[in-house]
């Protein structure tokens, strides 16, 4: 098969691998589509945390996991998926959940999600929805691996909310960041009656969140957040979807004993000033999302899939261009010239590349 290869900083390669065979209870996977995630930016230029675990030149097919394909074997002992399925959650093996190689034309899985109704070009996308529930969740409950919190935010599909959250006028939420998982956090803090205020410095971010029915505010503006917080009061809670590590004037927008939920792997570190965050007894969450759900047992992937299976969510109005795989280089290097898009698409089908912007 064809497949992509880090062979240094900033350089994949398309080389041929031999097709990864299933074992008895995986399946094999034709990919489709491959959305480019941010990680998979830091990944290429060698500043992602899956580097250290991955020596140049990285496996083939690596980082890609926002992928959707086509199941064209199947083991023996695998049931609920049959040849013809078209799955997510694909290349996340169980003994190896941080290992994902879909920038492929096959890759492995053990348990994927079926979603035969959805569109590729939505679908693909489980993966960054599935993070985006994960963070929006871990704000109301900061606590959400403890076993009294099971219970209250069993349903997914909703995202539980605190009895204090649903009452009276909606929360502002601070988003910082609204790229791609930004712009998903806020649509399911909207769809359950919360009030996210997005925080972004790309220009064409901003008016592109707007045209998405989102409050957002332009965070190049050193005043931004006092802004905000004297339109609306503090914050009830806070989301980094950006990575940046500066956390400071995210808590000056906070009320006390608010939550900050810092989403990503990429920083290397975080500079924020210890007194005023304990002096509001602010909570710094950081969930990890792959962690989360093998001891939770909850599986926040097929509850992201059927979202975008039936429509809920329809992230493809943030599909910024489509490349073949051959192109994922030049893919790299146009998301990286322009950091104004949210989404890249790769489509392992041979075409040329289509810019949608």
């Amino acid at each position: 098969m064809m497949a992509a290869q880090l062979v240094g900083e900033r350089n994949y390669r398309i080389v041929e691998v031999q097709t990864p065979a299933p074992n008895d209870r995986q399946v094999l996977v034709r990919i489709t589509h491959v959305g480019i995630c941010g990680s998979d930016s830091s990944f290429w230029k060698l500043s992602h945390t899956l580097n250290e675990l991955h020596p140049l030149p990285a496996p083939p097919g690596s980082h890609g996991h926002e992928a959707v394909g086509r199941v064209v074997q199947a083991g023996r002992y695998v049931r609920g998926v049959h040849v013809g399925d078209q799955v997510v959650r694909i290349n996340l093996v169980a003994d190896r959940d941080w290992d994902m190689r879909c920038f492929a034309e096959y890759a492995l899985a053990d348990r994927p999600v079926v979603v035969n109704r959805g569109d590729p070009r939505a679908v693909c996308f489980a993966d960054p929805l599935a993070v985006a529930m994960i963070h929006v969740q871990a704000l109301f409950y900061p606590n959400l691996i403890t076993r009294p919190v099971l219970r209250e935010a069993a349903d997914l599909q909703r995202i539980a909310v605190p009895e204090p959250y649903r009452h009276g006028e909606p929360r502002p939420i601070l988003i910082r960041g609204l790229g791609f998982i930004g712009v998903l956090a806020a649509w399911l803090l909207k769809r359950h009656g919360q009030r996210p205020i997005g925080l972004e410095i790309e220009g064409q971010k901003i008016e592109a969140a707007r045209e998405l029915g989102l409050d957002c505010r332009d965070g190049r503006d050193p005043e931004a957040v006092r802004a905000i917080v004297r339109q609306f009061g503090p914050m009830a809670g806070a989301l980094e979807c950006c990575g940046a590590s500066d956390i400071d004037s995210l808590v000056e927008a906070l009320d006390d004993q608010a939550v900050c939920v810092l989403m990503g792997t990429s920083r290397k570190r975080l500079d924020l000033m210890y007194q005023p965050l304990r002096a509001k007894g602010i909570a710094l969450v950081c969930p990890s999302n792959a962690a989360l759900q093998a001891v939770l047992g909850f599986n926040y992937w097929e509850a992201a899939a059927r979202l975008l299976e039936d429509g809920t969510i329809a992230p493809q109005s943030m599909i910024d261009a489509e490349y073949p795989l051959a192109n994922l280089q030049q893919a790299m290097e146009d998301l990286e010239l322009h950091p104004e898009w949210r989404r890249a698409l790769i489509r392992v089908a041979d075409q040329p590349a289509r810019i949608l912007l």
